[in-house]
């Protein structure tokens, strides 16, 4: 055990959560070593969208990051056949190729000086002492005062600690090459509640997928013939949607390894840099994550009300009136857009 490895703070995942907080606590001082077993920059199934209130957080967070995305404003909304909804959104969501996109993150917190290792997680284990054991597949162990498991959807370290996620939803998506305007799609339909089909424009290419309770590959191509787009390549990610706590004080499961994409939306960028940023906290002020993170644990649950909500015959009638009057809907976006802030404590 004397020649093991010792770091304060191991990140399993370099993804965007695990980059970011990586990134925070090396600017902090903190010893930090980041791992992920992909070589980057590695493909990611994701539309790659960053919403106002996740670029705005980002910028703060990691200042002075660069990445290429293409600004869209352009909203339309359908529900079933009905009217189309179309506005132009005052606040821009910026388009990425999710691909370079974590690898501008992670090159932003190498240039910082901070440290990454290829390597794989296998396991961990707890020391009378408090420290973690991890092992990784080739072999190396170290220890670790805090572990952090940053390591997606089909995270390791959360399934070695709660299991299999129990909750899922698969997303399924294909790339075309980029026609017409840049734009933002959404349709509703009741033929698969909870769910949607969407378009997004992104960089050189528009972005169709689907997502629904019954999602395969049969359903999603008759979504798309019925929308008259040729089929080319699927691809598909499971999602989780079960946000679930550590069951250890020095384990923390931040981003889609917590379970912490949105619950309506899928959305999952803004609450990795937020959830990264708590759990920042949590380690420099030694806290509990549960403590640090306490927001967006309620917004989760909020979020999963409002997701039974929206595909309910009263949300389904609310969600018709606001297709029919595109103001009020643009209203009502923009706003939220504008208010949804967050202040950052001094930490260093």
């Amino acid at each position: 055990m004397n020649n093991i490895q010792h770091i304060n703070v191991l990140v399993i995942g370099a993804g965007p959560a695990g980059s970011v907080l990586s990134y925070l606590l090396h600017r902090s001082g903190t010893d930090c070593l980041l791992v992920d077993r992909a070589t980057f920059p590695r493909e990611k199934i994701c539309g790659g969208g960053l919403t106002p209130k996740a670029w705005r957080l980002l910028d703060q967070l990691m200042p002075g990051i660069k990445y290429d995305y293409v600004p869209v404003r352009n909203m339309r909304i359908q529900l079933e056949d009905g009217p189309m909804c179309q506005f132009q959104s005052q606040l821009e969501i910026r388009m990425t190729n999710r691909k370079d996109f974590d690898y501008a993150l992670l090159q932003h917190y190498l240039h910082a000086g901070g440290r990454f290792q290829k390597e794989a997680f296998r396991q961990y284990e707890q020391l009378p002492d408090g420290r973690i054991l991890v092992t990784m597949e080739s072999g190396l162990q170290l220890t670790c005062n805090y572990l952090v498991g940053a390591d997606g959807a089909v995270s390791r370290v959360r399934h070695q600690m709660l299991g299999k996620a129990k909750d899922q939803m698969l997303f399924m998506e294909q790339y075309v090459e980029k026609s017409g305007p840049d734009e933002v799609f959404v349709h509703f339909s009741r033929k698969y509640a909870p769910g949607c089909f969407y378009k997004f424009s992104s960089i050189g290419r528009d972005i169709y997928g689907f997502r629904g309770p019954e999602t395969n590959r049969q359903t999603f191509s008759q979504v798309l013939r019925d929308f008259n787009i040729p089929e080319t390549r699927f691809v598909g990610a499971l999602i989780p949607l079960n946000t679930v706590h550590s069951t250890i004080d020095n384990i923390i499961l931040i981003g889609d390894a917590g379970g912490f994409p949105n619950k309506v939306t899928g959305e999952g960028l803004y609450d990795a840099f937020k959830t990264a940023y708590n759990a920042q906290c949590a380690i420099l002020q030694h806290k509990p994550f549960d403590q640090t993170n306490r927001q967006v644990f309620r917004k989760m649950k909020r979020e999963e009300k409002l997701f039974k909500f929206l595909f309910s015959p009263m949300g389904f009638r609310l969600l018709d009136f606001a297709m029919r009057h595109p103001r009020f809907t643009k209203w009502i976006l923009d706003a939220k857009m504008k208010r949804e802030t967050f202040t950052l404590s001094r930490l260093f």
